[in-house]
């Protein structure tokens, strides 16, 4: 018989990408600022926002400090 998943889990970096994305509405950050934040293009910019996974340590702690968001926050928005 097949096996079903009704219940989905939710990805384990998507707590992460809502913190920083609802940090930079609330500031009303642009992608400008953002890539200026993590000292990357505006378009590698958007893509990480948009796959927060695949932020490295430097740009979350980076984005983190622009975004005045505290390391400890952070750190349970992480899902291991």
């Amino acid at each position: 018989m097949p096996r079903t998943n009704l219940c989905k889990r939710e990805a384990p970096h998507a707590h992460l990408g809502r913190l920083l994305a609802g940090a930079v509405v609330i500031q009303k950050k642009s992608t400008e600022d953002v890539a200026r934040m993590i000292g990357r293009s505006e378009n590698t910019a958007r893509s990480r926002m948009r796959h927060p996974e695949d932020l490295t340590v430097a740009e979350m702690v980076n984005l983190a400090k622009g975004l005045n968001i505290p390391i400890d926050e952070l750190r349970l928005a992480i899902r291991y």
